[in-house]
């Protein structure tokens, strides 16, 4: 790519999964500054929707025990239905909070 390029941003998309990653760290019970082989600051670039390369994204997922896939759009839920990671339990109370009774 030349220095000419406009390089493609997608704001909103970097933000989610930088949440998505935040939250997977967390419940691992890990501090941005103890993931092996990343700095702390890299971390919080990526958690905070920063743009930084691909490699270093999927470096982070690894660290993370995630790998990244390519799914088509719009069939992200029928691959978990398909495969279903054997290490993820549903959280059915919130996944049905929708039908939970007002006075509870």
């Amino acid at each position: 790519m030349s220095d000419t390029q406009k390089r493609i941003n997608n704001a909103e998309l970097l933000a989610l999964l930088g949440k998505l990653l935040r939250r997977q760290r967390e419940q691992a019970g890990l501090a941005q500054g103890k993931i092996r082989g990343m700095r702390q600051a890299t971390i919080s670039k990526i958690e905070n929707g920063g743009d930084v390369t691909l490699d270093t994204f999927a470096t982070y997922a690894h660290a993370l025990g995630l790998e990244l896939t390519l799914t088509p759009i719009g069939q992200g839920h029928m691959r978990s239905m398909v495969n279903p990671s054997p290490n993820r339990v549903p959280d059915l109370l919130a996944e049905f909070d929708d039908l939970k009774d007002d006075d509870s």
